[in-house]
């Protein structure tokens, strides 16, 4: 029997990660939204409301993979199957959608809440079944419960990546590579150009850079995306100065208590507790001034500064200041803007800012050199390349290709044969 692939999104492009795997059960890898398409709009997956639907398996709970489950209970009442703190993050992060999106989101509350009872949770290591196909999560080392998923069916494997880094962060081992061949691999692609800087080489830029501004009077601005990014940003200052002032702004707050009640899924976890109580959480207006008469450093959302807390502080921060970016930023985004204009657009109107930027590449992505690796180590009949835009997805597969494998960068809705 055969195993296929139908291409729901992410597919030659970053954001909506959809995959349906139909073998003898049709299960959904993710379900999210592109956050930022070029009119700076939200996209959706592909339209499968008429697909009857048996499960769906979410990898992590950042909005492009996670972003679309609610819309599931519009037309279905499935289980999705995820971490506890994949669960517990999505609610978070589903919430704050509809707080911004409110009548232009295509799903409602009623169907948020329909999601939250349809979850049911699955631990790493930990196997489930749906029909006569078997699903196993395993530590995706990306954000805290991140997941590659592993489907067995009719004897034969697959590995869908979901998004994964091999080399440990402050936070998290990196994930482990499965010492078994797989038949068919999906691999995300977001970075198949390039590797990412030396961590410990970088890590000593982003300190020094702080202590230089910090010296001089000036107060360091992370804008950071509130899951993963921000508590990772807290674990390397801490690791390096034990005293410099940090504040922590926006949805971060809520998602770092989460992570506090996930020991288990942390590498460090006792020091990440001791740095979280050494540092301010901004819970007021006073608080924001404090932060701002530095010299100190605030992490906050939101990590591209379409909105947040972020973009207010840079009003008040003082010429000897600097704006720090740790995350990719979508072009149009205003952490794009900031980065190659110097500009921001606040209530549209355009506001010229003369700090210091600069973007450093702490990126919770698997670079190149471990994109070849997995795929070397797994040693596939078949790779699918997505969640890379279509030059990375394309040029990746067709590496692939010269190298032996029978690889593939599917266009949106694309229908495969996966063996």
């Amino acid at each position: 029997m055969t195993a296929k692939l139908h291409c729901l999104g992410a597919s030659r492009e970053v954001g909506r990660s959809a995959f349906l795997l139909q073998t003898d059960s049709r299960v959904l890898l993710d379900y999210g939204v592109k956050i930022f398409d070029e009119a700076g709009k939200p996209t959706y997956p592909a339209d499968i409301s008429n697909v009857k639907l048996d499960a769906a398996m979410i990898s992590h709970a950042h909005l492009d993979h996670s972003g679309y489950v609610p819309n599931l209970y519009r037309f279905s009442k499935i289980p999705w199957y995820g971490t506890p703190p994949t669960y517990d993050i999505a609610d978070i992060l589903w919430k704050d959608t509809m707080k911004i999106q409110q009548h232009d989101l295509p799903w409602t509350n009623a169907h948020y809440k329909k999601a939250m009872k349809y979850w049911h949770p699955i631990m790493y290591k930990h196997k489930t079944s749906v029909r006569e196909t078997t699903f196993e999560f395993t530590d995706a080392g990306h954000i805290i419960g991140a997941a590659m998923i592993h489907a067995s069916y009719n004897n034969k494997k697959i590995l869908y990546t979901g998004d994964f880094k091999l080399e440990h962060s402050r936070l998290h081992e990196g994930a482990k590579i499965p010492k078994e061949k797989v038949d068919a691999l999906i691999i995300e692609t977001t970075y198949a150009d390039r590797d990412h800087p030396d961590r410990k080489t970088l890590e000593k830029k982003f300190v020094d850079e702080i202590k230089e501004t910090l010296n001089e009077g000036g107060t360091v601005l992370c804008p950071a995306f509130a899951v993963g990014r921000s508590q990772e940003l807290i674990r390397i200052i801490r690791a390096h100065d034990k005293d410099v002032p940090i504040y922590l702004d926006g949805m971060s707050k809520a998602v770092s208590s989460i992570y506090l009640k996930y020991k288990k899924y942390l590498y460090d976890y006792e020091n990440f507790n001791r740095d979280l109580d050494s540092i301010t959480f901004v819970d007021n207006l006073q608080d924001r001034k404090n932060a701002t008469r530095g010299p100190n450093v605030i992490i906050s959302t939101a990590g591209m500064m379409e909105g947040g807390p972020a973009l207010n502080y840079i009003k008040y921060l003082n010429r000897e200041s600097k704006v720090l970016f740790t995350g990719y930023c979508v072009e149009g985004t205003n952490g794009w803007r900031l980065q190659n204009k110097g500009q921001l657009r606040v209530d549209k109107n355009i506001l010229e800012v003369e700090l210091p930027v600069e973007y450093m590449d702490f990126s919770a992505h698997a670079g190149r050199t471990d994109l070849h690796k997995l795929v070397k180590s797994t040693n596939p009949e078949k790779v699918v390349c997505v969640h890379g835009d279509s030059a990375q997805a394309e040029n990746f597969a067709l590496e692939l290709k010269e190298m032996g494998y029978d690889a593939v960068a599917p266009k949106f809705e694309d229908k495969l044969t996966l063996f």
